[in-house]
């Protein structure tokens, strides 16, 4: 039996790594005032700069139910059965439009990831494992949804100014963080909501390294691999990230996958951002 994997563009990995590894790819979109882009149309920088000008986010849209069946019925041509990963369906529509399109096709296995980018990412490899063992389709959605649960998805930002043009943060919040010079973790809960975590206090060197010492204290961690993904950085934020991979080598990690954030993801994020994911064990 042919299994392909499959998932949205909004996972933190490389178009490069999902080519090589064989990972079908659906795009998600953002519109400005003038005009609606592929996510993989316009560096991330621009974006930023686009959502300077305008005043806020653009809208971002994920592949609607054709898009969907497009994409599905394509796959079906030359593989017997697909397991496509969506990001929570707590912060996207893409679940549910994949849901339609797939309707009762037992050939088609949609997985809520429950988990932001990087998160659902983590999943994904974990299921191309499980395919590389041979497990079939149902063995590997079974799996990865047992260990759901047991995942670190955040990611550590320098402002709460792009999370509030996007309608995900209160305004006051942002000015009393401003304020206090606090920012916050941002993590991805079980039930696939972004929360703030951690509140930490100072530049984002101090920041970030304060991000790691606590992710990285957590027992059980499994160490096979980790994503540690970042949006835009300038030299001093890319020695930093440099410094954080070398922290997950010491820590132990089999594999670390690096790469900058998904558009999407990062574009409500903001700049200057650096998150880890991996699966803990509890």
């Amino acid at each position: 039996m042919s299994i392909v994997l499959s998932c949205e563009f909004q996972v933190d990995l490389p178009a490069s790594f999902l080519a090589e590894h064989h990972i079908e790819v659906v795009h998600m979109y953002v519109s400005s005032k003038d005009k609606t882009y592929r996510d993989d149309e316009m560096p991330l920088a621009d974006f930023y700069e686009l959502a300077r000008k305008e005043g806020k986010i653009g809208q971002t849209s994920a592949a609607n139910a054709y898009d969907y069946e497009t994409h599905f019925e394509r796959l079906l041509k030359e593989h017997d059965e697909i397991i496509h990963f969506a990001i929570s369906s707590g912060l996207s529509s893409g679940y549910n439009n994949a849901c339609i399109a797939a309707g009762d096709n037992p050939r088609i296995h949609v997985i809520d990831s429950l988990r932001a980018s990087g998160g659902t990412a983590i999943q994904l490899l974990y299921a191309e494992d499980l395919l590389k063992e041979g497990k079939s389709a149902k063995e590997i959605v079974d799996a990865v949804k047992a260990r759901q649960g047991k995942i670190e998805c955040s990611f550590q930002i320098d402002t709460l100014e792009f999370l509030v043009r996007g309608g995900r943060c209160s305004r006051a919040k942002m000015l009393g963080a401003n304020l206090l010079r606090i920012k916050p973790v941002i993590v991805c809960n079980t039930e696939g909501k972004l929360v703030l975590g951690k509140l930490h206090r100072g530049k984002m060197r101090k920041t970030v390294t304060d991000y790691f010492d606590e992710i990285l204290s957590q027992p059980h961690i499994d160490k096979t691999r980790a994503i540690i993904e970042y949006s835009t950085l300038d030299e001093e934020g890319m020695k930093l990230y440099q410094e954080c991979l070398q922290r997950m080598r010491d820590a132990g990690f089999k594999e670390i996958i690096e790469g900058s954030c998904s558009p999407i993801a990062a574009y409500h994020a903001g700049p200057n951002i650096i998150g880890a994911q991996f699966y803990i064990d509890r």
